[in-house]
């Protein structure tokens, strides 16, 4: 039996996951072929289909990236609708590349069908990463 998940657990599971890196709560939230799509001009973009694959990519924190020394995510928000989730990130990270600290917003959209997630795309100020000289 398929367990479906409300929009406030999902909420709070997608708060939990970038706030604190708890993946926990949002990966049995997940479709089984749930697809995480990064913007391919990222050095770690691409799409990724699966719950393990979704696992993968957050099990790393971003820092860990060979792009940045470190990097810092605010939650400023997430948002629930029928069909969809948004969460609206701050973010504050040193790139490797020039030792100097930036900050961008990045914007994750999760769609929903039938009480799970199956689908995650970021949308990102790709030109923090990809301009550095």
């Amino acid at each position: 039996m398929m367990v479906m998940h409300s929009k406030a657990e999902m909420s709070d599971a997608v708060t939990r996951l970038f706030r604190d890196g708890d993946r926990g709560p949002i990966l049995p939230m997940l479709s089984d072929d749930v697809v995480l799509t990064l913007p391919a001009t990222l050095p770690y973009g691409g799409v990724f289909t699966g719950r393990d694959a979704f696992d993968g990519f957050f099990s790393k924190s971003p820092a860990a990236s060979p792009v940045w020394e470190s990097f810092d995510i605010a939650v400023e928000d997430v948002l629930a609708a029928d069909d969809h989730i948004i969460a609206r990130l701050r973010n504050t990270a040193v790139p490797k590349a020039t030792g100097k600290p930036v900050v961008f917003d990045n914007l994750w959209f999760l769609r929903v069908a039938d009480g799970r997630i199956v689908s995650v795309q970021l949308y990102a100020d790709t030109a923090v990463v990809t301009n550095t000289p």
